[in-house]
Order: C-alpha cells, then sequence, then structure tokens
C-alpha cells in the first residue's frame, strides 16, 4: 500500500512537469516569425529575409513598423506594405521596373558597348533614383578618366506597366577636353618644383615635351597630391601636407596649384629590434640588430618608404629562420626634430582561409589571378604570402595597384579579399623611319595585354621598308608571372628583297609555337618551334648564285630554334650599364631543293657608366653548317655591314661573285667599341657625341665566290645620337680602316625614329 501511494505521487508530477512543458512550447511556438512575401517578380526572398536580420525576432504587431523601416530603406522597392494575421507578417512589395533597354546617344568617346559595360558593372538592372545617380555618376567619372570634365547628361523613360519594365534613353552632351595650361607649385622650399613635377603624373605641353598628354583628370591630379605627399615623407618631412586648386581660366583650360606645407625635417635618430616573446633564435637577433646597424650608418634622414622596406627585410629574415606565424610591429617616438624606431616582433596564431574573395577585376577572369597565388582555400595564410601575392599580380602588368585584406569569420578563420585596379592594357603604336640603308620605314602595331580579360596578349606588327615586308601576328598565354613562362603561337608573312645583294628575291609565310620562361632573376629561356613555306624567286640569272637557281620555287620545311640569354642592362631605350650573353641555337630541316643547317650564334655586351657617359664592348660570333654537305643559301648565311660593321653598306663586307651577288660566310666575328659622350645631360632628351671603332671577319663558303678571302676588315668614326621630342635620331660617319678593293663602302648613315641604341 505503501507503495502504490509513492508511485502514485511521482505519477502526478510527471504530468505536471509534461502539462508545463506542453505550455512553455506552445507559448514559444506562438512567438515564432513566420514570413510570407507577395509582389516579388525577380527578387530573391532570401535577399528580402536578409534585410530583416537586426529586427527582434519575436512575432508582434508592434515589429511591424521595424521591417517596414528596414524595407523602405534598402531603396530596393518602390512600395512595401505589411499586414499582421495570426503572427504572420504578410509583406507585400511593388517592385522597382526591370530596365528592358538602354538607349545612348551623342556618346562620340564611349561606345554603346562602353556605357553597357557600366551598367553590368554597378548592377544596374533595376530602375530607381539611387541606382539611376549611381549609373550617372559612374559615366561622368569613366569620361573625367579622359579629360571631359564638363559632361551633362540628359535622360528620359519609357514605362511598360502590365510587365513593369522600363526604357531609359540618355543624351550625353559630352563638351570639350578640359586642357592643363599651367601646373604652380608654391611653398616648396626645399625641393625644387622641377623635381616634383618630374614624380607626378599631371603633365603641361612645353617646347621640349611636345608630346606629352595635358588633359586634366582630377583623379590624376588627387593621385599626385598623395605622391608629393609621400615624396616629401621619404625625404624627412613626415607632416608635409599638399592642397590642391583648379582655377579654370577658360571653359576648357584650367591652372593646377599644387599647395605646399613642408613642416619641418626629421632625422632618424635610433633604430631598434624588440623580441620580447623570444621568438627567435639569439642568431637570428644578431642578424637583424646587425642590419639595422648598418642601416643607421647610411641612412640619416627619416624616410617612411625605407623603414617600410627594412621591415619587410626584417620579416624576409624571420621567415628564412623557420618562423612563419608572427607579426612585425613598428613605433616611432617622436622628440623635438628627431625620430627613434622601434621594431617588435610578436607571434600570432595561424589563420586559414575560408574564401578568396577577389573584386575590382571587371574585365579579367578570376581564374588568371587564382593562378598566381601560392594559397587555395583552407590553407594557413602568413605575411610572406600576401607580399607574394601582391608582387607577382603587379608584375604581371595587368593591375594599377593591388590590395589585400583579411576579414576575420571566425577565431581562425578570414576571408582573403584580393582587391585590384586593372590598367588600361590596349596600346597602338605607329613609327616612321628614314634611313640611309633601310630607306623610308613605317612600322606600326596593335597590342594587347589581356585579350578577353584572359591575360593572354595579342600582337599585331606590319613593317614596311625599301628591301622588306613584313606581317607578323603573335600571343602569347601566360603560364605563371612568378618566372614570366609563357607559351606564343605565331603567323608571320614576310617578303625580301636581295636582288641587289644576290640577284633574289625570297617570300616568307611561317606559323610557330614557343615556349619561354626565366631560369633565375636575369636568365631567360625561349624555345620554338617553326613551319616555314618559302619561295625564292631568281631576279637575274647570271648573277645568281648556283645554291639560288637550284633553290628557285617554293620550299617546305621546319624550323627549331633554342634561344638563352642573361642580362643585367638597365631598362631603357639607352643602355648604360650591366652585362648581356645570349646564345641562339637554330636548326632548320632539308626539304628536297635545299639544305637545311644548323646555325650558332654568341652575342656578347658590356657597358659601363661614368657619370652619364657610357662605354660599350660588343662581339658577336657565328657559325652555321650544312646537314648535308652542300652549299646554303645565302638569306642564311652570316653577312657584314651596316650596323654591326659600320663604314660598309648592308653586306657590304666579305666573299661576292660580283657587286650585284653576295654570297656570305658560314663563319663570322664582329666586335664594336664605342664611346659615347653626354653633351646634355637632360633624362627626356639626352644628346650624346659617339666615337666608334669596329672589326668584323667572315669566312668559309662551300663553293668558292670569284671575289673571296678570309681577311679582317676594320672601320672607325663617330656620331651623334640625340632623343628627341619625335623620336631617335642618330648621324654617323664610319671610315674603312682595312678592306678589299670589292668591298662596297657605305661611310655615311643617318636614322629617324630607329636608331640601335645598343
Amino acid at each position: 500500500m505503501i507503495n502504490s501511494k509513492i508511485n502514485y505521487k511521482n505519477l502526478n508530477f510527471k504530468i505536471l512537469i509534461f502539462l508545463f512543458i506542453l505550455f512553455v512550447s506552445k507559448s514559444i511556438y506562438s512567438n515564432e516569425i513566420n514570413y510570407e512575401i507577395q509582389g516579388n517578380d525577380y527578387t530573391d526572398p532570401n535577399v528580402i529575409l536578409s534585410l530583416l536580420n537586426d529586427i527582434p525576432q519575436t512575432a508582434n504587431k508592434d515589429n511591424s513598423n521595424e521591417i517596414l523601416k528596414a524595407l523602405n530603406e534598402s531603396k530596393l522597392f518602390s512600395d512595401v506594405r505589411i499586414n499582421f494575421v495570426n503572427n504572420n507578417y504578410i509583406i507585400t512589395i511593388t517592385e522597382y521596373p526591370n530596365i528592358n533597354k538602354l538607349f545612348f546617344k551623342n556618346n562620340d568617346r564611349l561606345k554603346d558597348e562602353d556605357l553597357e559595360l557600366i551598367a553590368s558593372e554597378i548592377n544596374f538592372t533595376n530602375y530607381n533614383v539611387q541606382s539611376l545617380n549611381l549609373f550617372l555618376s559612374e559615366i561622368k567619372k569613366v569620361y573625367s578618366s579622359f579629360g571631359y570634365n564638363n559632361i551633362n547628361i540628359e535622360y528620359s523613360k519609357k514605362i511598360y506597366k502590365e510587365t513593369n519594365t522600363i526604357d531609359l534613353s540618355f543624351d550625353i552632351s559630352e563638351g570639350k577636353i578640359t586642357k592643363i595650361n599651367s601646373i604652380i607649385i608654391q611653398g616648396n622650399d626645399s625641393i625644387l618644383a622641377e623635381e616634383i613635377k618630374e614624380i607626378i603624373l599631371t603633365k603641361t605641353k612645353s617646347i621640349t615635351n611636345i608630346f606629352a598628354n595635358n588633359n586634366y583628370k582630377p583623379a590624376s591630379v588627387n593621385r599626385d597630391k598623395y605622391t608629393i605627399i609621400n615624396y616629401y615623407k621619404d625625404n624627412g618631412y613626415i607632416d608635409a601636407k599638399v592642397e590642391t586648386t583648379i582655377e579654370y581660366i577658360k571653359s576648357n583650360r584650367v591652372n593646377i596649384y599644387f599647395n605646399i606645407k613642408e613642416g619641418k625635417i626629421y632625422n632618424l635618430s635610433s633604430i631598434n629590434f624588440e623580441d620580447e616573446s623570444k621568438i627567435l633564435k639569439s642568431e637570428t637577433v644578431d642578424l637583424i640588430n646587425f642590419k639595422l646597424e648598418n642601416f643607421l650608418i647610411n641612412q640619416k634622414i627619416f624616410s617612411l618608404s625605407k623603414i617600410s622596406d627594412l621591415k619587410n627585410e626584417i620579416s624576409s629574415i624571420v621567415i628564412e629562420s623557420g618562423n612563419e606565424f608572427f607579426e612585425i610591429q613598428s613605433y616611432d617616438k617622436i622628440t623635438e626634430n628627431n625620430i627613434d624606431v622601434i621594431f617588435k616582433i610578436l607571434p600570432i596564431s595561424p589563420k586559414y582561409t575560408n574564401q578568396i574573395n577577389i573584386i575590382g577585376n571587371y574585365r579579367t577572369f578570376d581564374y588568371v589571378i587564382r593562378r598566381e597565388l601560392d594559397i587555395v582555400e583552407g590553407d594557413a595564410i602568413n605575411e610572406t604570402q600576401i607580399r607574394s601575392i601582391r608582387n607577382k599580380l603587379i608584375s604581371s602588368d595587368l593591375f594599377e595597384s593591388v590590395e589585400l585584406q583579411e576579414e576575420e569569420v571566425g577565431e581562425d578563420l578570414v576571408n582573403l579579399i584580393i582587391d585590384v585596379e586593372e590598367k588600361q592594357t590596349g596600346s597602338f603604336n605607329a613609327g616612321v623611319s628614314i634611313g640611309s640603308l633601310d630607306g623610308f620605314a613605317i612600322v606600326t602595331g596593335l597590342r594587347e595585354r589581356n585579350f578577353y580579360g584572359t591575360g593572354r596578349s595579342l600582337d599585331f606588327l606590319v613593317n614596311t621598308s625599301k628591301d622588306k615586308n613584313q606581317f607578323k601576328l603573335v600571343t602569347r598565354d601566360r603560364l605563371s608571372y612568378a618566372n614570366d613562362a609563357n607559351i606564343s603561337l605565331s603567323l608571320d608573312y614576310k617578303q625580301e628583297d636581295f636582288s641587289k645583294a644576290s640577284s633574289y628575291k625570297l617570300d616568307t609565310f611561317s606559323s610557330g609555337i614557343g615556349l619561354g620562361y626565366k631560369i633565375d632573376k636575369n636568365i631567360y629561356h625561349n624555345i620554338e618551334l617553326e613551319y616555314l613555306l618559302k619561295d625564292y624567286k631568281v631576279t637575274n640569272t647570271s648573277t645568281a648564285s648556283s645554291s639560288i637557281l637550284s633553290s628557285s620555287g617554293s620550299n617546305m620545311s621546319y624550323l627549331i630554334s633554342n634561344n638563352i640569354g642573361y642580362s643585367t642592362v638597365n631598362p631603357g631605350f639607352i643602355s648604360k650599364k650591366g652585362n648581356y650573353i645570349n646564345f641562339n641555337n637554330t636548326i632548320e630541316t632539308p626539304t628536297s631543293s635545299s639544305n637545311g643547317f644548323i646555325r650558332n650564334i654568341i652575342t656578347l655586351k658590356k657597358f659601363y657608366s661614368f657619370d652619364d657617359n657610357i662605354l660599350s664592348l660588343q662581339s658577336r660570333f657565328g657559325n652555321i653548317f650544312s646537314l648535308n654537305d652542300n652549299d646554303i643559301l645565302t638569306d642564311n648565311k652570316f653577312a657584314l655591314g651596316g650596323k654591326w660593321l659600320r663604314g660598309f653598306d648592308n653586306y657590304g663586307a666579305g666573299p661576292r661573285n660580283s657587286r650585284t651577288s653576295y654570297v656570305g660566310g658560314n663563319n663570322v666575328a664582329v666586335a664594336k667599341i664605342d664611346y659615347s659622350y653626354a653633351i646634355t645631360t637632360q633624362s627626356n632628351f639626352p644628346l650624346y657625341f659617339n666615337i666608334f671603332n669596329d672589326y668584323g671577319l667572315i669566312w668559309e663558303n662551300k663553293t668558292k665566290p670569284t671575289q673571296s678571302d678570309n681577311n679582317l676588315r676594320a672601320s672607325a668614326g663617330f656620331g651623334i645620337k640625340y632623343y628627341s621630342p619625335i623620336g631617335p635620331i642618330g648621324f654617323t660617319w664610319g671610315f674603312p680602316l682595312i678592306e678589299e678593293k670589292y668591298d662596297i663602302k657605305r661611310m655615311f648613315l643617318f636614322s629617324i625614329g630607329n636608331i640601335d641604341w645598343n
């Protein structure tokens, strides 16, 4: 009996607990939020619900106003209505019209496709005031980048109520390009105005710079403002400030004022490194301190960029010591005119990439960027990888700037955001040259370094001169920017006239595939396989060589070219210092009517700079031999004269059957010594006086020409080289010192627009 009572009491207690839980559950359930979305024809319901994340998750009528406010503030809908029925929110929206078609007129500078691309980039698919104003603003921004700053845009609309769509028509008044009249630098007591003008993008036209782009671009001026500030900070003026003033002197002409407040100059007093957490070994700390001591000896003025570079060097030392997860922090202590810099190393927990998001690449496909990344989603990320990614993408020459940000999404998870600003990658080049060797020549070229956003380059070249016409199409696809690896495809059609030298003309069609890459920073390797179709046309049967006569007509062959080189020569049109070594090996297969061959060429160059004066030593050695022990065609042999042996005509020195029948040789050796004295030191338009001494030797033929020898040729002379505002100009007077009576001399050479400076 006692036991049964106890069980009865327990049963009643359990029933009470159950009823309490049921009541509470029902109460909670009754306050559960339910949404019903109506009227959304093309808006994703999840997008609408995402706008309500900040609303209290309790179903009651009082929250209706909060929901209404959140949806209206999004400016995504023209009208929103909310009903609260049986603890359910019924949200009825009226969507803005969907854009059906965009029409443009009077847009001369930008094509319709360009304007439609702008609309696509900002997702201008629905009509509302906010999105319309953004679209108009972006159009004006693009026009401004070309110098159009007085643009006016009128628009009209046609609404189709039955489909809730709209057509928009834009009438664009572009106006004239705003030109820069003058650039005025004010407040610059310590740095010359001309020095400042050299570092900024904004330019004016002048007598010495007539081809400068003097279009007024507000974005460029703003960028120049910070360029000047950073330049001052790199010279110790860390408080420097710059303000810009634009003065319109006409509706389309402006004066630009850069008003500088330099502040005082700061000295670098001390620089120290602290490892309070004892992350590093003592020898690593000693190495860092040694670098800091040397830096302080050589750097007396505080320089922001040099301190930043030093910080990166310290990071590299730490990484090489085997540490990956750390942070280098820098602190500046300012006392009067002195700055003490302290670097501190702190351990950090590993971070892993959750997502890699790429933004700003409106033209370039994501995969072009991703193939240069050292990491994928899920990998640990450190500062070295961040710098590597930035350097690789900048070196691609596709992007103006690259910024990387880490967005924390968890305790040890980050989203890596790669923000790129794309460059203008298309260009058109045209040039005219006049010379005593090549006559009147026209060179035009089209180049696109990022063809349809693939990172692939496309080059089309047209080269016409007195004795040569060439049409060439080359496309290169980058395999990696890290070692500059690329694969290329080419089509080439060339017409060459050897009538004067060897009594024949040659038409060559070729198609090829090639692979190029850098072995090291200064070492490169290229290999190419070509299909060749050659057509020999004899112009004078009485003077043409037997090898040309036998090869008359069409010949098909394959050519393999192997090229490896080393170069430390400075970039630019004038080589001033460095070394250059190049080895080229070419193999052409025999055909039914011509001989195959193997040709080797070694080219050596050495440049010394003495202030602005230049000494160059150059040499070239070549050898060619037949694969079937027969004679080799003249166009494949070596020749002397012209730029490699000044004082002699092209094909002027060496074996020949007659004046109009140059034969060439199987071996060649050439050496050149040049000394260029700088008459003017103006960097943009240098003028040099040049003296030279050339030596050349050519020898060996299977068939012995009537005029043949193995004797050395030599010449000496002087010249003038000037890189003018209209292009390079050169005059050369060469005088043979050692010659044969049958050689053809050319004692004066000139060139406008095509100087071989090297």
